[in-house]
């Protein structure tokens, strides 16, 4: 996964108040202070008020790869 692509949060439930959604673009990738491994920076979409949030690999599916030019 890489920055651009589509994503569904996986740990975010599916029945959300308000119109919110669990789908959103990576926005960044870095790598976890304390684990070391990569996280996903995920802008969700659909009513979040939060910026965006960090993910590991596994709590995410990829819906579509983003195009790069």
């Amino acid at each position: 996964m890489k920055v651009g692509d589509l994503v569904k949060a996986l740990h975010v439930a599916e029945d959300l108040d308000n119109g919110r959604s669990n789908v959103g673009f990576i926005v960044k990738v870095d790598r976890s202070p304390v684990s070391h491994q990569l996280r996903y920076w995920v802008k969700l979409l659909g009513g979040w008020s939060i910026s965006s949030a960090p993910f590991m690999g596994r709590q995410l599916m990829l819906i579509s790869e983003g195009k790069t030019i």
